[in-house]
């Protein structure tokens, strides 16, 4: 009895070398959507953090708007020459409060007066002395 033939594209399609090829090349393609996919989450996450950029940086700008319209108002322009130019209307007294002088002694820590011991003994009786104060 004649053997049957294969045809030779059933070989190929049946071959073990085509199969690991076939996984070699699945393999890559999955290595690159991976790839792919890790790359776009990065896109979106730097747009997001943009995003909150653009964000901020609006609402600091509303808020300078704000405060140079601010700056525009009459009442602003009077209190910037009141406290920085020292101005006053006419008729107003000005009182200026000086502070009382503290005792400066009481406040400074008293040195040590220069001894010819050696450090040890300067720091036992710097710690274990007892001082009058």
């Amino acid at each position: 009895m004649p053997k049957p033939k294969i045809s030779i594209l059933k070989k190929i399609i049946s071959s073990k070398y085509l199969f690991f090829l076939l996984i070699f090349f699945l393999l890559l393609v999955l290595i690159y959507l991976v790839k792919e996919i890790n790359y776009r989450v990065l896109l979106t996450k730097e747009l997001d953090y943009l995003k909150e950029q653009v964000e901020e940086t609006e609402a600091e700008n509303q808020t300078l708007i704000d405060n140079l319209e601010e700056a525009k108002t009459e009442y602003f322009k009077e209190k910037a020459a009141r406290l920085n130019l020292g101005l006053q209307k006419p008729g107003e007294r000005t009182i200026v409060i000086v502070p009382l002088e503290t005792d400066s002694s009481y406040n400074k820590a008293q040195p040590l007066p220069p001894s010819s011991s050696f450090n040890f003994k300067t720091w036992w009786n710097y710690f274990f002395k007892r001082s009058n104060h």
